[in-house]
């Protein structure tokens, strides 16, 4: 059976983890994606406590969405610096918490003094070589702590590092690590690159996924029009079904929080696939 679970920007961004697991419980969700305002190595005792027991009683399961604002690929040596250390210390209270995942962004080619879509493509080169540097340096903390990281594919447009789904792919082979792997975006996979393609070039290398839908023209690398919710726009999940069942996989709703009546888009959202995939 799919294991349902939403990221917490979806429910307005509840200010503990508790709260959001208590919401989950309450609303028969399966797990929980911390994100916004929740950093891992803050969650308080109490709150440890009573993750601890909800995977217990109620099998709850937990994922994380590092910080959007990272930049694992940066130019500047001390923006890596800064942001591996707080990834390490994420991984190391994930494997405390029970975090399955931990979704990272591969990020932007960020080279002081310039913006993003000015930079070259023997720039994104090199940045395509920090960032797997970076991996191979955190890869190892993660497999001590039983901890996967998923790099998410994401738009594949001027100043974002990742090109292509076969590009992903090779970063993480070239990582080599079985604490790596892909977390897929369904919606930006829609955006950019294709659905259908994200889940053959990728295969096995998908450890965790994230649904919500889109509209606008297929492929044309858009990010607005995204994060909407299941059913209101334009996406097949059918193929995204068959990709679920096919392991344990926790699919996680990533709605906006910023629609109307956030809570209900969720509830509503899960209930649609799961008319759909169960």
């Amino acid at each position: 059976m799919t294991t349902f679970s939403f990221a917490t920007s979806a429910i307005g961004s509840p200010p503990s983890a508790q709260m959001a697991v208590e919401w989950a419980i309450e609303h028969g969700f399966g797990g929980v994606e911390f994100n916004g305002p929740i950093r891992l190595a803050d969650v308080s005792p109490d709150d440890r406590a009573f993750l601890a027991s909800a995977r217990v009683d109620h099998g709850m399961r937990y994922t994380h969405h590092f910080p959007v604002s990272a930049m694992p690929c940066s130019h500047d040596p001390a923006t890596r610096q800064r942001d591996l250390a707080e990834l390490i210390s994420e991984v190391n209270a994930a494997g405390e918490l029970g975090v399955e995942v931990i979704v990272l962004h591969p990020g932007k080619v960020d080279v002081p003094g310039l913006e993003y879509e000015e930079t070259s493509e023997t720039q994104r080169s090199e940045a395509m070589a920090f960032l797997i540097e970076f991996m191979k340096t955190v890869a190892p903390v993660a497999e001590g702590a039983n901890v996967v990281i998923g790099l998410e594919n994401m738009h594949y447009n001027p100043g974002w590092l990742i090109h292509a789904h076969s590009e992903l792919a090779e970063v993480v082979d070239a990582i080599g690590s079985p604490a790596v792997g892909i977390t897929f975006d369904v919606g930006h996979a829609w955006g950019s690159g294709g659905i259908d393609a994200g889940i053959e070039t990728f295969g096995d290398r998908i450890r965790h996924v994230q649904v919500h839908d889109c509209r606008g023209p297929e492929g044309a690398g858009n990010v607005r029009d995204q994060h909407m919710e299941i059913g209101t726009g334009v996406l097949d999940f059918r193929s995204v079904g068959d990709l679920i069942r096919s392991g344990s996989f926790v699919a996680t709703l990533e709605t906006s929080g910023r629609a109307p009546g956030g809570k209900d888009v969720v509830m509503r959202s899960r209930d649609v696939l799961k008319a759909l995939w169960d």
